[in-house]
């Protein structure tokens, strides 16, 4: 008997070794990574799917810029090869247009990429306190290109008023510190209707960032801003998550009903 138990356990010792030879040692690399990375946009009132923003864009190194560029222009074209035309938000640090090279860049894979015009909306940001005049040129350029230009995380101060008056933007992205600041503040509150007033007077298009609280969303839609996101709306999700999107996760849930406690026997 013993014998037999020899034999057993040698051939259970064998078997396992040979398996774990047998695992494989390296990664598929046709793999492809679910990325997460896009934060979709939803309109205030029906709370539909209105597009999306690209939050791996929110750097300043001009060749990494360049490569997410590349990879965000891919993307808006893989949804446009599945019969879906996305407004894209593709957010550029102001200060990387006073490069020559960066925009000769910017503009050929732009160009190479051969997307449909006006499907691509540029959001600027870390503008604050800078002087509109050194960029007029490079903004001009932008608009030549197709591109639709915006303002992001706008907060009311009087260096952002003056970019904004400008006849260059067509949307603004209002921050949630500004949201926040109106729903507590008397002067911030009359700032915040004094920038609806001119944003509806210049057809702009309003957006408030970064929702994370209902009382944010109300505060939106009750004063008439037309896009709003952020994680109580939707977290971000990847390029193939964004092509299934339809509503909000907010409107879903408001739509849910509630759960009951069922007593069995009653």
């Amino acid at each position: 008997m013993k014998d037999y138990q020899g034999i057993y356990q040698n051939l259970k010792l064998w078997l396992t070794k040979k398996m774990h030879i047998e695992q494989p040692q390296n990664k598929d690399v046709n793999f492809e990574e679910q990325l997460i990375y896009l934060d979709p946009i939803f309109e205030c009132q029906s709370q539909e799917f209105a597009g999306a923003i690209c939050n791996d864009l929110f750097q300043n190194d001009p060749s990494l810029y360049l490569r997410q560029f590349k990879n965000a222009l891919d993307s808006i074209a893989y949804w446009h090869c599945h019969g879906r035309a996305i407004a894209t938000f593709l957010p550029l640090p102001t200060l990387l247009l006073l490069s020559k090279e960066f925009i000769l860049e910017y503009e050929q894979y732009l160009m190479a990429s051969q997307l449909p015009v006006g499907l691509i909306r540029v959001p600027l940001f870390d503008y604050k306190n800078l002087e509109l005049t050194l960029f007029e040129n490079q903004l001009l350029q932008l608009q030549r290109l197709g591109l639709i230009l915006e303002l992001k995380n706008f907060s009311g101060s009087d260096s952002e008023l003056v970019w904004l008056n400008s006849s260059f933007f067509k949307g603004v992205h209002i921050s949630i510190g500004f949201v926040r600041a109106a729903m507590m503040a008397t002067l911030s509150k009359e700032r915040f209707n004094d920038l609806m007033i001119t944003c509806n007077s210049q057809n702009h298009h309003t957006y408030v960032e970064g929702i994370s609280l209902v009382h944010d969303f109300n505060f939106a839609n009750k004063n008439k801003v037309q896009f709003c996101y952020g994680s109580l709306m939707m977290p971000p999700v990847s390029k193939h998550q964004l092509l299934k999107i339809t509503i909000s996760q907010l409107n879903q849930s408001f739509q849910s009903p509630p759960n009951k406690n069922i007593h069995y026997g009653k």
